[in-house]
């Protein structure tokens, strides 16, 4: 209820000052909201078990405009880190056009591609679901970090498994975001921390995918509009 009512407030101040089509798609906000009143599906327990990562326990998510809904930055007990979850991508929350020329509209366009055929409205409209999901999932609470340490292109930013508390159970959020219709399964693959390989995760979250389809969960209820 809480994220739900966070969500619909937040359609509310959108739907005022922008057209109805883009209202409309502004719903799938509280589409993904209201799953945790809708249903079950087939999440992986989370067990730790693999000597190949370090384990960051009690991490907070650091507000920043940089974040998103799979990568953001977070407060470790060693530091400050910003890291990107493996497997999934949600898509860009925003077009947008930078100083040297380039965008990010063929990404977008990627991105509505692999989650339905989404149109560029429609997609950055997810995106921002995403955004507002994992925000309510981790902001002002402590969540566990597992990583090898691995950089994304070399970047300071790290490639990790993000795990949160969802129903009073360890759930990974990659899982979460594919089974909510929030993000497409893409980026970089790995095994997981109980070394169960990284084809097997990836044939399960397009199991989790397919159920997300069959419910008409975010991205998913708005495909063909």
């Amino acid at each position: 209820m809480v994220i739900l009512t966070f969500v619909w407030s937040r359609y509310q101040e959108l739907s005022e000052g922008q057209g109805a089509e883009s209202a409309e798609v502004i719903q799938t906000e509280v589409l993904s909201a209201a799953l945790s009143s809708q249903g079950e599906a087939p999440l992986t327990k989370v067990k730790l078990s693999s000597s190949r990562y370090q384990i960051w326990e009690d991490c907070m998510m650091i507000d920043h405009r940089g974040n998103d809904g799979d990568s953001f930055h977070i407060q470790a007990s060693h530091g400050r880190e910003e890291i990107r979850i493996y497997f999934v991508d949600a898509p860009e929350s925003a077009a947008r056009s930078y100083r040297d020329g380039n965008t990010n509209h063929a990404r977008i366009a990627q991105q509505g591609a692999a989650m339905g055929g989404l149109n560029q409205a429609q997609t950055t409209e997810v995106g921002t679901a995403a955004k507002l999901f994992v925000k309510q999932l981790l902001a002002g609470k402590r969540f566990t970090v597992v990583t090898s340490g691995e950089r994304v292109y070399n970047s300071h930013r790290k490639y990790a498994f993000v795990i949160v508390d969802w129903k009073g159970q360890p759930h990974y959020l990659h899982e979460l975001l594919v089974v909510h219709g929030l993000g497409r399964i893409h980026t970089k693959p790995v095994n997981l921390p109980d070394n169960t390989t990284a084809s097997k995760q990836k044939q399960h979250l397009r199991n989790l995918e397919t159920y997300a389809k069959r419910m008409r969960y975010g991205a998913w209820a708005i495909v063909g509009k």
